[in-house]
């Protein structure tokens, strides 16, 4: 048993969640407000796309070292840390507001997010799989993805809204306090939890056990999501919505896309907790997962061949539920397989595979666009269907070892 008591998921979500919303709300309020920033001191677009995906780009890198630390710090103490970082991200938006020279302050504040957010994720994700027992574990992955999946719309909402009431400064100003105060109600409700183990397998002994096949699935499947939804989506959808000229409610293209965005992931944090019960009481989180990856796959074609409103409403609902359905089986099939002093580092690789997803999405998905609204969305499909076979796979296995 890891040191300290199982936790229901509502108590572990009130823990975590102030610290998993807000690192992700420091990434999502930077969007609505740097373009602009940046725009008007004469950055290029090129140097402006690079400032925003550096934080992704130093999470592939950090992710896998994060989760070695936490398993041998302790998730707390690497929740805190990068919470304290986070602050400093802040602190250096200001910064670069104030001094007149946002480029290098933001740049500086996007790459040490990085590892301030992936600090973060992983630990909150490595505390979730210790603190709930077995035939609970999908209930608390749920609530703790939820929280982790909100927080970035949730900087988009803010960040653009307060702007343009308080200002650029006052926004982030407003931000900071609220990370402090996340830093001081994590430093009091999140518990000490981890494994305790005698012996502590070598750092080379655990990264070979890492290549194992049931391990390298999981990954493959969390990186469709990363592509999927982190990625191709968030990138796309706005360009989509121009070049078929959609309006839903009267908004421009971007208040229109920012609608359906806010539609998928609302789908994707109600229905995560839901999808990681049903797992606990069937006892069939691959299975949960298989059928996941179906819809993702059901939903981008259907984005890509029904050119209306309506039908890229019903194409994003299908990927928000896929995606609600994926993510907690994920993380419970990875507490199943990896032993307890090596639960962070498994979390922390499979960050990794989500993290490559979510920087070839955009990629990818804006390449194909230049010719087609249809081809991306019907590539991305045909991508992830490649992944149901894995799913599947994993099923079978659950399935054996339920009989055994």
């Amino acid at each position: 048993m890891p040191g300290g008591r199982a936790q229901s998921p509502r108590s572990l979500a009130l823990a975590l969640a102030p610290g998993t919303l807000l690192a992700g709300a420091a990434s999502g309020i930077i969007f609505p407000i740097f373009p602009i920033v940046g725009l008007r001191v004469g950055l290029s677009l090129p140097f402006i796309g690079a400032i925003l995906a550096a934080n992704r780009a130093v999470r592939v890198l950090a992710s896998p070292l994060i989760g070695i630390i936490a398993d041998r710090a302790g998730g707390r103490r690497t929740l805190l840390f990068g919470l304290a970082v986070n602050i400093c991200v802040i602190a250096l938006y200001i910064a670069g507001m104030v001094s007149g020279h946002p480029g290098a302050c933001f740049l500086a504040g996007r790459l040490l997010h990085g590892v301030g957010s992936g600090c973060v994720f992983v630990a909150a994700q490595a505390l979730a799989l210790h603190a709930s027992e077995p035939t609970s574990r999908g209930s608390t992955a749920g609530v703790v993805r939820a929280s982790i999946v909100l927080g970035t719309p949730i900087g988009l909402a803010v960040g653009g809204l307060l702007a343009g009431l308080i200002g650029e400064v006052w926004t982030f100003a407003v931000a900071g306090a609220a990370v402090c105060a996340a830093l001081v109600a994590a430093t009091f409700m999140v518990p000490d939890l981890r494994a305790r183990i005698t012996r502590r397998s070598p750092l080379a002994e655990t990264l070979r056990a890492m290549r194992d096949r049931r391990m390298l699935a999981i990954g493959s499947l969390n990186f469709a999501i990363g592509f999927t939804v982190g990625g191709l989506v968030l990138t796309t959808l706005a360009l989509l919505v121009e070049a078929r000229h959609l309006v839903l409610f009267g908004r421009d293209p971007q208040g229109t896309a920012g609608l359906l965005m806010g539609w998928m992931t609302i789908l994707d944090a109600l229905l995560t907790p839901l999808a990681g019960r049903l797992g606990d009481q069937r006892r069939a989180h691959a299975r949960v997962g298989a059928a996941a990856t179906t819809l993702m796959v059901a939903g981008l074609v259907v984005i890509a061949l029904v050119g209306g409103v309506a039908g890229v409403a019903i194409g994003l609902a299908l990927i928000g539920i896929g995606s609600a359905g994926l993510g907690p089986s994920l993380l419970v099939l990875l507490g199943e397989l990896v032993p307890l002093d090596r639960r962070g580092t498994g979390v922390g690789l499979m960050q990794l595979c989500g993290d490559i997803g979510g920087m070839l999405g955009p990629l990818v998905g804006t390449a194909l666009f230049a010719g087609s609204t249809v081809l991306p969305y019907l590539g991305t499909a045909g991508l992830v269907a490649c992944f149901i076979p894995v799913a599947l796979w994993l099923a079978r296995l659950e399935r054996r070892a339920t009989t055994r």
